[in-house]
């Protein structure tokens, strides 16, 4: 397999777990279990990967530089903690208001509100887990990872 082909392959498996980890708890906060569940889960994922990826790359380079002005004394740890948690909360949150669209259709501006915040909020706990996860432990060797792949 190509050096390129391999991290393709890294980067999708992390963005397969993350991704469908989180729009799986958002998709069961929204409709609960039932016979629609799988197709709208599935649904779900596949909206929001087509809009995190492009989104996600320019608000990590937003908030990546953002990070390093604003609290450049902090340590490399720090700095990676602080950045994975407003990472988590602008990525959840545009996955929210995708599930919320994608399950709901437009809503009234109150209830469409209360649906996203419900969804947001049920799957914000395991994103705040997944970033603090890819800061201290993931980041690191996916670097080495991608340096020899």
């Amino acid at each position: 397999m190509s050096k390129m082909l391999k991290k393709i392959a890294l980067i999708a498996s992390l963005v397969t777990v993350i991704g469908g980890t989180l729009t799986f708890v958002m998709t069961w906060r929204s409709l609960g279990f039932g016979d629609d569940f799988m197709m709208s889960w599935l649904s779900t994922f596949a909206l929001c990967v087509l809009c995190i990826a492009p989104i996600g790359g320019v608000f990590s380079y937003l908030v990546h530089h953002l990070v390093d002005g604003v609290l450049p004394n902090l340590s490399e740890l720090k700095q990676d903690l602080v950045f994975g948690l407003i990472m988590a909360l602008i990525m959840e949150s545009i996955m929210a208001v995708v599930t919320t669209i994608n399950l709901h259709g437009w809503l009234a501006l109150e209830v469409f509100i209360k649906q996203w915040g419900a969804t947001f909020l049920a799957a914000l706990p395991m994103g705040i887990a997944f970033s603090i996860l890819m800061s201290l432990v993931i980041k690191r060797r996916l670097t080495v990872l991608l340096a020899k792949a």
